[in-house]
Order: C-alpha cells, then structure tokens, then sequence
C-alpha cells in the first residue's frame, strides 16, 4: 500500500448554546498520515494501521475538495 501524508482543511461545527462574540469560524488545516486504502474523483480514504491478516484501523475518508495536498512517503 502507498504511504502517504495528506493537508486538507476540515469544517468547524459549533454544537450547543454559544454567547454573542464567542463563535469561532475557523477552519481547520489538518495533516493526515495513513495508508491509501482507496481513491476515486470524489475522495480519499486512508488506513492508519494495517496488520499481516489484511484488517484495517482508523480508517477516515477525506473529500477531494477538501484536499490541499498529498505526498508519497518513501522509505530509503
């Protein structure tokens, strides 16, 4: 599987009662490091953790539009 470290942004949802001044709407950067589990035009989905019997942990999907950049790890 290719290795990989994606940016990408991520919305910030506001859950429960906020005080006037107080609502931050930033967004998010965030950096992902995983395994491409799978690709397509719509997205992306990384596996964190891969064992020898083929299952899968901390899988994320990661809309294409939402992707500032991805780039192979390589191991020397």
């Amino acid at each position: 599987m290719k290795k990989v470290i994606v940016e990408w942004v991520d919305s910030n949802v506001l859950h429960g009662w906020q005080m006037e001044g107080e609502v931050s709407c930033d967004i998010a950067v965030c950096e992902s490091l995983g395994y491409v589990k799978y690709e397509d035009n719509d997205k992306l989905i990384l596996s964190q953790t891969v064992s020898n019997f083929g299952s899968q942990m901390g899988v994320l999907a990661i809309p294409k539009g939402c992707i500032k950049s991805v780039k192979e790890l390589r191991a020397k």
